[in-house]
């Protein structure tokens, strides 16, 4: 992995393994959440389309059986990361998130408690994988809107508030190309 890292940091010699860490529990966190509430668009710009659509179902199938999925006293406990591979376009890191949670279903129109466990946390790995591609565009000049210019609030919702355009995070940073539901 050494060689690997140090190529990495030769392509973005911004890149730190701590930072890094805290992307990916921010992250993870936010897609959490997005499930909680419903509001998958919140995460829209840092997964891709797949990831994007797995989550997006699983939200809508409890929602078609009436119920929520709860993360109460989420914590992320740790971040490893597992393996750094090197592409011919790309970096893909892959990470493990330990995380604990009260995780139960409450149901939507009575708010009730359905099933899962609301007394104790219960820890559970999620496996994640990001990708960056090489050569990418400096971030920090970026945060424009590519369809009206406007500026963009990459770590709101990624959508630009004026024509609704996704601000395409892809091509500037680290992006969530699969992850375990």
């Amino acid at each position: 992995m050494s060689t690997v890292l140090e190529n990495l940091l030769m392509q973005d010699s911004e890149f730190s393994e701590s930072k890094f860490k805290s992307k990916v529990e921010n992250e993870f966190v936010q897609i959490r959440l997005s499930m909680v509430t419903g509001k998958t668009e919140r995460i829209n710009h840092f997964v891709n389309d797949e990831t994007f659509n797995k989550i997006a179902q699983k939200v809508a199938d409890d929602q078609a059986n009436n119920r929520i999925q709860m993360y109460d006293e989420l914590n992320v406990a740790n971040v490893s990361l597992d393996s750094i591979q090197e592409l011919d376009d790309c970096f893909e890191i892959d990470v493990t998130v330990h995380w604990k949670a009260l995780e139960y279903y409450l149901d939507r129109s009575t708010r009730k408690f359905l099933s899962g466990n609301n007394s104790y946390r219960t820890e559970h790995d999620c496996s994640i994988v990001f990708k960056k591609i090489k050569n990418n565009k400096a971030l920090g000049t970026a945060r424009k809107c590519p369809s009206c210019g406007a500026s963009v609030d990459i770590n709101n919702n990624g959508k630009c508030d004026y024509c609704g355009a996704i601000f395409p995070l892809q091509n500037y940073d680290w992006t969530i190309t699969y992850m375990d539901i």
